[in-house]
């Protein structure tokens, strides 16, 4: 965490002692506060501060001062690299990495939506209900696995609609409180059900980022909203392995998520 102080001309008028105060530098007047050297034990605010060329965040009045901070700073430095905007687009390090992930978790989430919703014995559950995910950030060496998973539950269409109204700003005074996203999603659905002679079909996943947990991203929103559409093959939804009654879909997944182990899908639709 960054340290800032009052300015010692301002300590002194005011009459306040020698050291550090510990002040939100939000609640002070910017002319108030200072940086000082991210060294815990160093005082020095005069100069030039060089940021951590990892992060940028932490800095340092030298080198020597860098070094001796390195076991305390490694940590926080590590959690700030990983998560850090896309150098060349400026896409946001929530965004990008929820987009990163779902496309990494992509065959752990048609196994876990086909079993679910139980296509298998209700083919119609397609159409009714959707698989809402939720994750919170985590470090990770893998950019694509820097989630762990809260949640994954089955919702009616109906709640994963207004859900996705309030992601896209939509209120119920335009539009009647309709979806673009899902209006779309049910349009290409109709498309490739038609296209395949109904051997094909998108199944609903939204996955909401949630920024909180202790591996919060500083900066950023609080929710990430990705709408995943699941292309299910009926001969997905016959698979033995994913008809299997003992199968608990939501404890594989979990563990397929937390050990960075994701499902391949192949479907050999020629035969």
């Amino acid at each position: 965490m960054p340290r800032l102080v009052l300015k010692p001309a301002i300590i002194s008028a005011e009459g306040v002692s020698d050291g550090e105060l510990n002040l939100d530098p939000e609640t002070l007047p910017s002319r108030l506060a200072v940086r000082m050297c991210d060294r815990r034990d160093c005082n020095n605010h005069d100069g030039k501060l060089d940021k951590c060329s990892r992060c940028k965040t932490a800095m340092y009045c030298s080198k020597d001062c860098q070094r001796h901070d390195w076991p305390l700073h490694k940590p926080a430095c590590q959690l700030a690299s990983t998560f850090a905007p896309d150098p060349v687009t400026g896409e946001p390090a929530l965004k990008r990495y929820l987009r990163l992930w779902t496309s990494r978790f992509n065959g752990s989430l048609v196994c876990a939506t086909i079993v679910a919703l139980k296509l298998n014995a209700q083919p119609s559950n397609i159409d009714n209900f959707g698989l809402i995910i939720n994750l919170r950030p985590r470090p990770h060496a893998d950019s694509g696995a820097r989630f762990e998973l809260i949640s994954a539950v089955v919702k009616p269409m109906l709640e994963i609609q207004f859900m996705m109204t309030i992601a896209e700003g939509i209120t119920t005074s335009n539009l009647n409180g309709e979806s673009k996203v899902l209006d779309m999603h049910a349009q290409h659905r109709t498309a490739v059900k038609r296209s395949s002679n109904g051997q094909e079909d998108y199944a609903t996943v939204l996955v909401v980022a949630h920024n909180d947990g202790p591996c919060a991203i500083p900066g950023a929103v609080e929710q990430e909203f990705r709408f995943k559409p699941i292309g299910v093959h009926k001969r997905m939804v016959r698979s033995p392995v994913l008809t299997d009654p003992t199968l608990d879909w939501y404890t594989s997944f979990r563990y397929q998520v937390q050990e960075n182990l994701p499902n391949q899908i192949v479907v050999d639709s020629s035969t």
